[in-house]
């Protein structure tokens, strides 16, 4: 198994077909790349790690993690690879194994788990304390089977100061320009959950309990700024949510007795 990190953090495990990758299996998720890089892993013995290059990349694909493991700048995902899942007549692996696949993962687990911490540490760090209570804080719901992170925005999980200082007017003007651009792009399905932010690493939700919150929100904010016409953009998208989430679904269907036409009969004398 070779674990695999990507750009926004996840981590996955990536089997061979056999007992050792081919090069086939290698290379396969590198085929948008312009050329593909190794390196011997010294934190870890018996190890390799590989990674995509091209020209000009895109800037949000930066891989900080991958970039601290091989000291220079990657912009793709990374495998890492023990030697016994690495073929022996490509002479790429040491003629002996120091240590043994399961003290390879132990090994591994602590390095990642070690620089992630730092790495946090340092983004705090760098962060001034005077702009750390205007900072959106959102909770890590799990990935997407495309490999992006999903999170949650909780209005009531926020530094006060977050709605008192501009954090959230900023904030709410980014969920609109995207709502706007995005909201009527995809067909609106009932388990979907309320979008407001998406793009090749990311997907930012609101969950349905906190819609009428966010949304309610967003309005006084452009009330206040007397953005009349994005309020009523928002009602509008408001609206349509919420008839997904209230019309249900698979009613039953009741055959009713279809009304005869004409007069009514007379009544007749007793």
């Amino acid at each position: 198994m070779a674990l695999v990190i990507y750009s926004n953090g996840i981590l996955e495990e990536y089997l061979p077909v056999e007992d050792t990758f081919t090069d086939e299996e290698l290379v396969k998720s590198f085929y948008d790349y312009s050329s593909i890089e190794s390196f011997r892993f010294p934190e870890i013995v018996n190890s390799w790690c590989v990674w995509g290059h091209m020209d000009n990349p895109p800037e949000h694909e930066y891989n900080k993690i991958a970039s601290e493991i091989v000291d220079g700048d990657v912009y793709s995902h990374i495998m890492i690879i023990h030697d016994s899942e690495l073929n022996p007549s490509w002479k790429v692996t040491d003629d002996i194994l120091y240590h043994p696949y399961k003290k390879f993962m132990e090994d591994l687990a602590i390095y990642i788990s070690e620089l992630l911490a730092e790495l946090t540490q340092q983004t705090q760090t760098e962060i001034p304390d005077s702009e750390k209570s205007s900072m959106i804080f959102l909770t890590t719901m799990g990935h997407t089977k495309d490999k992006r992170v999903m999170f949650a925005f909780n209005p009531n999980e926020q530094h006060e100061n977050f709605y008192i200082g501009g954090g959230f007017s900023t904030f709410a003007a980014k969920i609109y320009d995207y709502l706007i651009e995005n909201f009527d792009k995809e067909p609106i399905e009932e388990n979907k959950p309320f979008v407001i932010y998406s793009d090749s690493k990311t997907i930012v939700i609101i969950e349905d309990k906190d819609v009428e919150q966010v949304i309610g929100d967003m309005l006084e904010d452009f009330t206040k700024k007397e953005k009349y016409e994005a309020c009523i953009q928002i009602k509008d998208i408001k609206n349509k949510w919420y008839a997904l989430k209230t019309i249900p679904k698979d009613l039953p269907t009741v055959d009713l007795p279809k009304k005869r036409r004409g007069r009514p009969p007379k009544n007749k004398a007793d």
